[in-house]
Parts: structure tokens; C-alpha cells; sequence
């Protein structure tokens, strides 16, 4: 089976959940992007009860990427008949990366950014 451009752009991007998957949930009692985002918020010493919370809440959001994933994946090998399903997948993607932007490391714009160019190649072509 050979991919079309719009599958390819969905599995990069199904790939980056993965990859955010993987970071939010090891090593289990520090995660990795929990490590990157509190060295950018200088002098936020979390106490030993807090980090605990805060890793849950990290590890929460990489089982919600690995779904992403996976759903991105699914979408992706049906091809243009879940194209609504791209689309909508993808656009979360757009908006959770915006989000983290305004709220977490402004970093996390490359998200929003592979995600609105993934967006534009399903939606050009689905309308070719």
C-alpha cells in the first residue's frame, strides 16, 4: 500500500502524539516534557505532594496523545473516506498546541504549526 501526501502529513502528525505520548508518560516518576517545562519556570519549586499531582496530570495527558495517535493512525490507513475524522483530529491537535503555547512553553506552537500544515494538505486533498 502506497500513502498519499494527506495520509503521510496525518501519520507525521500522528507520530508527533507519540512522541508527546512518550514523554509525558516516562520515565513514570519524572516525566521528560514535566522536567523541560518546569526548567523554563524559573524559581516554581513544586513540593514533593504537588509534583506527584502534577506528574498525574501529565501522565493523563499523554494517554489522551497516544489516542490521538491511534486515532490519527486509524484515520489515516481508511484515507479520504475518515476524512472528517482527519480534519477533526487534526484541528484539536491545532488547538491544544496553540493552548500550550499561551500556557506551557511557547515551544509548543511547532504543533499547532505542523498540524495547520498537515490540515491544509488533507483539506487540498480532499477538495482536488
Amino acid at each position: 500500500m502506497s500513502l498519499s501526501l494527506s495520509q503521510l502529513a496525518v501519520c507525521l502528525i500522528a507520530f508527533l502524539h507519540a512522541l508527546f505520548l512518550l514523554g509525558e508518560l516516562f520515565p513514570p516518576h519524572a516525566p521528560f516534557i514535566l522536567g523541560r517545562v518546569l526548567q523554563k519556570w524559573h524559581g516554581r519549586d513544586l513540593s514533593p505532594n504537588d509534583y506527584k499531582l502534577v506528574s498525574a496530570v501529565v501522565h493523563n495527558a499523554g494517554v489522551y496523545n497516544g489516542i490521538v495517535a491511534a486515532g490519527l493512525l486509524a484515520a489515516a490507513w481508511v484515507g479520504p473516506e475518515a476524512y472528517p475524522v482527519q480534519v477533526v483530529l487534526l484541528a484539536g491537535g491545532i488547538v491544544a498546541g496553540i493552548f500550550g503555547a499561551l500556557t506551557l512553553s511557547p515551544a509548543t506552537i511547532v504543533q499547532a504549526i505542523l498540524g495547520m500544515v498537515a490540515i491544509a494538505v488533507v483539506i487540498h486533498s480532499h477538495s482536488s
